[in-house]
């Protein structure tokens, strides 16, 4: 696998791998669990959190995160076409990093609360339901991903991107 970064990419083809809305994945095939578990491993190596399939150049509706990872737990979570069921109307801004996006931290406007359906690694069905935690900001970072969203796009101040041909301000 290779991460998709901003200094490894021209802004053009940047946006072109990751500014896009994923495919939902219709089975989840042992193939499919291998990828999953893949991009796992490759998260835990990048002492990362989270981690949406087009940031390693698929384009499947797969997201895999694991915000106890920060506190020298593991409890995975692999979320195949996730979407939102309901979230809140209350917002709070929660500092977050991106991978793909190295040398930017920024405060990110969220919901606090969140309702989420997707399904496993078994092709059940799963519903998690987080008010207000660090859980509620990673999903929605990796939906936001999935939708062919970066966090760039959600903050209110000026942002300033370095890509490897460019750098570009976004200001309010």
């Amino acid at each position: 696998m290779r991460l998709i970064t901003a200094q490894n990419y021209r802004k053009a083809e940047f946006d072109k791998r990751l500014r896009y809305e994923t495919n939902p994945v219709k089975k989840v095939t042992d193939e499919l669990r291998e990828v999953a578990v893949d991009m796992l491993e490759y998260m835990y190596s990048l002492n990362a959190i989270g981690l949406a399939a087009n940031q390693v150049g698929l384009k499947i509706r797969l997201c895999v995160i694991d915000p106890a990872f920060m506190h020298g737990t593991k409890l995975p979570v692999v979320m195949f076409n996730p979407e939102y069921i309901e979230h809140g109307e209350r917002m709070y801004t929660s500092p977050e990093g991106c991978l793909s996006l190295p040398d930017l931290g920024l405060e990110v406007p969220r919901f606090r609360n969140v309702k989420v359906r997707f399904t496993g690694l078994d092709n059940k069905e799963y519903i998690i339901k987080d008010d207000n935690s660090l859980l509620a900001s990673v999903i929605q970072h990796e939906i936001d991903h999935l939708d062919g969203i970066l966090m760039y796009d959600r903050v209110v101040e000026e942002v300033k991107v370095q890509f490897k041909d460019t750098i570009i301000r976004r200001e309010r």
